[in-house]
């Protein structure tokens, strides 16, 4: 058997590389300044669209007057009116709110799973308990729902032969992938009665 020296530059490359949770960021949601930052753009945007328009007026190409011109004049003339004041508080209130959207954190969309680096969707969590309880005897279907801090499953059973601990323990095995233990709480549907135990 042989074996093969390491290219000095790959073996650097692998030795830099760091996958613990701490130098990792958990996966999360488009953050609110992206939505306001979209918006923003547009109309900035629209302003060069109203620069190139006034440039072509003042080259002669188009006829009419500079849009930027006239409003330039328009808010010289203006002098202070009691409509003002709502107008002044709303630009106070609009520039807070996106300041908040600025600085507030973004949401986390994926459970962080035990081994480091690794997160899964709740949606995934949920498939993978509902999966595991229904091939249990005695049970029909299962429905879950996954938030970070509870697993909620309801198992459709059959009246008779059903282990509700089996059932029980099945679930907070699936579940105990999840780093925040998440609190397992399971109810029992009895098919074609309503009780629910």
């Amino acid at each position: 058997m042989t074996q093969t020296a390491l290219d000095p530059d790959t073996a650097r490359l692998g030795s830099g590389r760091n996958t613990g949770s701490e130098h990792v960021f958990p996966p999360a949601a488009l953050p609110g300044a992206a939505i306001a930052g979209a918006a923003l753009g547009l109309g900035f945007i629209a302003l060069g669209a109203v620069a190139v328009r006034d440039i072509a007026v003042r080259a002669n190409w188009l006829d009419g007057r500079e849009w930027s011109v006239t409003a330039a004049e328009w808010i010289s003339d203006l002098q202070w009116q009691n409509w003002m004041w709502p107008a002044a508080v709303g630009a106070v209130v609009l520039g807070l709110i996106l300041l908040w959207v600025a600085v507030k954190p973004r949401r986390r969309t994926h459970l962080a799973l035990a081994g480091d680096g690794m997160w899964t969707r709740p949606g995934d969590v949920a498939r993978r308990c509902s999966a595991a309880v229904s091939d249990l005897p005695g049970v029909l279907d299962a429905d879950t729902v996954v938030t970070r801090r509870k697993i909620r499953c309801t198992v459709a059973v059959r009246p008779q032969g059903v282990d509700r601990q089996l059932i029980e323990d099945t679930v907070a095995h699936t579940a105990a992938e999840v780093r925040s233990s998440p609190k397992v709480v399971v109810r029992l549907r009895v098919q074609g009665t309503r009780s629910v135990r």
